[in-house]
């Protein structure tokens, strides 16, 4: 079916990126922001890659801003580093960590080995109180370092009232969080603007705002494949160095995706790429990164481009009047046919797909400025969930999946393993076409609603709460839609469809026919590697919980030994780990609460190691062949996944 739609204020589309921009009269802007971590336990970052980060810049002439952790600002060794390049913005990196706690005088509990969880790291895990203690403490520890507070910082996720308190108590004009991702590292923020900078509503980081007045200017790392980062849970598909080479892809990735972001609509008034990178990260990482400046630096040579500091960004932006809409469209690298449009305003985001020949809308959002965070009086408990209300999302399959479940909205050749996708189909059976030849004849936008020209919905336009009342939705006349909402009745909704909009774990109580003990590997050998099994915790609805005590393990043999892991902050999974240093078979009882089951393991001995012994003991030289082939199917269908992820 074809729809006539027409969109008055597009123009001068090209039907794919070229390296020469298609207007020359409207502002290129590339910041790049890095982040500097100290030496503490939490993804130690060193000197040496800091130092050599300022060389490579000042060499190239870019302009660049630095945010500073806590650590980094109390060692006299970074210290000295920043001072060598006082030509560079610096900037405050807001992660908790336990100096900057007892700094502040706040209990930290996390560890090592999760320090990373948002309960841990970001403001959001501590209550208003301890949020201002912390902040103050860093503030006072940068203000002896530098003589003044910082204008920009960096946090992946921030809540309101931090964001309030640093530009009223300490004149913070910008701030950077992650990009659009479905569970990486233990957060979610999924559905914001994914690409321009924006002015922060009042209540939500994720929610623009139509005035910049007392707002903070929201950056958002990386640029991110318009066509592939959607629904992505490999870090694949994204400007950073360290995330496109987890599938081989080189600097001519990067070059696509900044060069793309500098061929957008004349519409949105100038073209924008953010990029960075940690000081934490690999060697091998860092001189991609450099690769990476390669380009920066010709474009910024060659074209009317600019790099410029976080801070001189929001110098402009503030002459600026606010952007009523973007659009952010990209091609696949490998597949001209393969395309994507994010549709951005104030009220609402569309993404339209042009996939396998079909033309859809895949994902609608509903923005509002007065939805609450939820950690705007709250605390994170396990993980980081910031999803905004939709009526479309086309990443996520069922509306009852819990957690981390998100896939690309690919058609073509999609692999088998995805569920099926979720859209709303505008048109098919097309051959590889421009935005600009959709827009003059398919679909029409303005700021507060959009039009089909013909057809209707072929999808439910609006969310249901409990009761049915509609939350939020399109409301539609003569084929326009447009935006309502009602933000006081989202706080409830989160609550009563928690694994669509808010799936964070809590304490409760285990229901045994919700609870599930998946046998990982029931073979493993004696001595190398853990026979596993997974505890799922479920409360009476099906949902995941976290338990108050880990569960009890009993064992058949005194020679074996079981461990638990904390729960994974997602879906409350615990691994529960058997071993032993010589074979047998063990019989594991597990109780959680009400739940009890119990599960027979096999630790086998090494017959690559022992033949002899095998030789005379064939059951257990059998465990060892059970153990070898299940490891090799696990690898394989491991493999499978994140290869079908990559698609």
């Amino acid at each position: 079916m074809r729809i006539l739609i027409f969109v008055v204020f597009l123009f001068g589309l090209c039907s794919t990126y070229s390296p020469a921009f298609a207007v020359e009269d409207i502002p290129h802007y590339a910041v790049i922001i890095n982040q500097v971590r100290g030496t503490e336990c939490c993804d130690a970052g060193t000197v040496a890659a800091f130092s050599e980060q300022q060389r490579e810049l000042q060499n190239r002439n870019l302009a660049a801003t630095f945010t500073i952790r806590y650590d980094a600002l109390s060692n006299p060794d970074f210290v000295a580093a920043i001072k060598n390049y006082p030509e560079f913005e610096y900037g405050g990196l807001l992660e908790v960590t336990p100096s900057l706690a007892e700094a502040a005088s706040v209990e930290y509990t996390g560890s090592a080995e999760n320090w990373f969880e948002a309960q841990h790291v970001f403001l959001v895990g501590y209550s208003q109180e301890e949020r201002a203690a912390l902040i103050d403490a860093y503030m006072e520890q940068f203000k002896t370092v530098f003589g003044v507070y910082p204008k920009t910082t960096t946090a992946w996720m921030i809540d309101p009232f931090s964001l309030r308190y640093l530009r009223n108590e300490y004149g913070v004009t910008t701030h950077e969080i992650t990009r659009e991702q479905f569970g990486t590292d233990s957060y979610t923020l999924y559905g914001g603007p994914p690409h321009y900078p924006y002015w922060s509503g009042a209540d939500w980081a994720v929610m623009p705002s139509e005035s910049a007045v007392d707002s903070t200017l929201i950056l958002r790392q990386t640029i991110t494949d318009p066509v592939y980062n959607y629904g992505d849970q490999t870090s694949a598909f994204t400007s950073q160095p360290n995330d496109y080479r987890l599938r081989g892809a080189t600097t001519e990735y990067f070059s696509h995706l900044f060069l793309q972001a500098h061929d957008q609509p004349a519409s949105n008034g100038y073209t924008f790429a953010q990029l960075g990178i940690e000081n934490s990260l690999a060697a091998e990482n860092q001189q991609e990164f450099f690769q990476q400046l390669d380009v920066v630096e010709n474009w910024q040579a060659n074209s009317h481009g600019r790099v410029v500091t976080a801070g001189d960004f929001y110098s402009w932006m503030r002459t600026q009047p606010v952007q009523k809409m973007s659009v952010y469209e990209g091609v696949s690298q490998t597949d001209a046919a393969e395309r994507a449009w994010w549709i951005t305003t104030p009220k609402y985001r569309v993404r339209l797909r042009l996939s396998d020949g079909t033309l859809a809308i895949t994902d609608l959002r509903i923005y509002d400025e007065q939805f609450p965070d939820p950690y705007l009086d709250d605390t994170a408990r396990s993980m980081g969930w910031w999803i905004v209300p939709y009526i479309l999302d086309g990443s996520r399959g069922s509306t009852t999946q819990v957690g981390q479940a998100a896939r690309n909205d690919v058609l073509k050749d999609r692999p088998s393993s995805y569920p099926e996708a979720k859209l709303w189909e505008i048109a098919s059976d097309l051959s590889p076409l421009s935005f600009e030849e959709i827009t003059t004849s398919i679909i029409r936008f303005s700021p507060n609603s959009f039009e089909l020209l013909q057809g209707g919905p072929q999808i439910t336009l609006d969310w249901q709460t409990t009761v049915g009342l509609p939350a939020w939705g399109f409301a539609v006349s003569n084929n326009t839609y447009t935006p309502f909402s009602s933000p006081e009745l989202l706080a409830s909704e989160r609550k009563s469809k928690k694994g669509q909009l808010f799936p964070e774990i809590q304490l409760g109580e285990i229901v045994v026919e919700q609870t599930t003990l998946f046998i990982n590997n029931r073979y493993a050998v004696a001595g190398r590697n853990p026979a596993r099994l997974v505890l799922f915790p479920n409360d009476s609805e099906g949902f995941p919980i976290l338990l108050s005590e880990p569960p009890d393990i009993s064992l058949s043999a005194a020679e074996a030994t079981a461990s638990s892991l904390p729960p994974h902050g997602s879906n409350g999974m615990i691994f529960i780990d058997i071993v032993a240093q010589k074979p047998m078979h063990v019989n594991a009882l597990i109780t959680a609460g009400a739940f009890s089951q119990d599960v027979d393991v096999y630790l086998a001995p090494n017959c690559a190691k022992a033949i002899r012994y095998c030789l005379f003991h064939p059951v257990e030289a059998y465990w060892y062949v059970r153990s070898v082939l299940d490891d090799k199917l696990r690898f394989l269908q491991q493999r499978k996944q994140f290869q079908e992820q990559l698609h």
